[in-house]
């Protein structure tokens, strides 16, 4: 199998490490590996041919690199060895951490499972995405302090947070409907932030977005919010709504920064969408 390998050459030691591992199985088990930068990488330029796109990072790797595909229909299936902070997508897709689970896992055959592409704004997102508490902490995350400490940057984020605790008021349509929220999250897979789950109907090979909608997110809010996503989301605490939709339009006063990803990506208002394009996994 011909193989893409694509990263961050300017990744850590440790993941680099990994990485060149991963390569060196892959290589004994037969397989041919071309090797490109994540930040510039274009499958129908750099990897024509390939069979496999492994994308080694996590999810905010895995959407730049999508997004940057200039014919994403083509593409061919795709991999990702994780790499990343959190890993939503490989986490969801079962794929081991180790390379040579790895390497059985994407040479046993299997046929190739399509998912359709969502859409924030002009830009793919593949896991996750929020307006509120949540996407203002991952704007005021410290890149460097993420790739010393990982996901812990993000709880420093948030707690930084605290003191003032912005409550923006988004008004959001869904498909039509109509509802006002001061935190939105929208699951395009079924984890969010880890191996929880805001929505036990969402998943990556759904046809719709799952939303939760909190009417205020005070600080007991999120924290419930926490609890709720540790118990597996088996009680909605009232008044929160969870809803599925194709289309989400979302405006708010504030110009509240969207994150999608582990990224921000632009700022309210916002138009969130499933489109026809899909991409396919191994």
């Amino acid at each position: 199998m011909r193989i893409a390998l694509v990263y961050n050459p300017a990744s850590s030691e440790a993941r680099l490490a990994r990485i060149a591992e991963l390569a060196n199985v892959l290589k004994a088990r037969g397989h041919w590996l071309s090797r490109h930068d994540s930040g510039n990488f274009d499958c129908a330029r750099d990897a024509r041919g390939a069979d496999l796109i492994c994308i080694c990072g996590g999810d905010g790797t895995a959407g730049m690199v999508v997004e940057a595909q200039a014919d994403r229909p083509a593409l061919p299936p795709l991999a990702i060895f994780p790499c990343g902070t959190i890993n939503l997508l490989a986490r969801e897709l079962g794929y081991p951490r180790d390379a040579e689970g790895f390497a059985r896992r994407i040479g046993n055959g299997a046929k190739p499972r399509s998912s359709l592409l969502a859409f924030a704004g002009e830009r793919p997102f593949l896991a996750c995405a929020s307006i509120g508490v949540d996407a203002l902490a991952v704007a005021g995350l410290s890149e460097p302090l993420k790739a010393r400490i990982g996901r812990l940057a993000y709880v420093l984020a948030l707690a930084r947070q605290l003191w003032t605790w912005p409550r923006p008021q988004l008004s959001i349509t869904a498909d039509g409907e109509r509802i006002s929220a001061e935190a939105l999250f929208l699951m395009r897979g079924s984890l969010y932030a880890g191996p929880w789950t805001l929505d036990p109907r969402a998943g990556l090979f759904s046809d719709r977005l799952h939303l939760l909608c909190l009417p205020r997110a005070r600080r007991r809010d999120i924290a419930l919010l926490a609890i709720y996503a540790l118990s597996g989301a088996r009680r909605l605490p009232r008044g929160w709504q969870l809803v599925a939709a194709r289309e989400v339009a979302v405006t708010a006063g504030s110009g509240s920064p969207v994150q999608a990803d582990g990224d921000i990506v632009g700022k309210v208002p916002v138009r969130f969408g499933v489109s026809d394009e899909f991409l396919r996994w191994i």
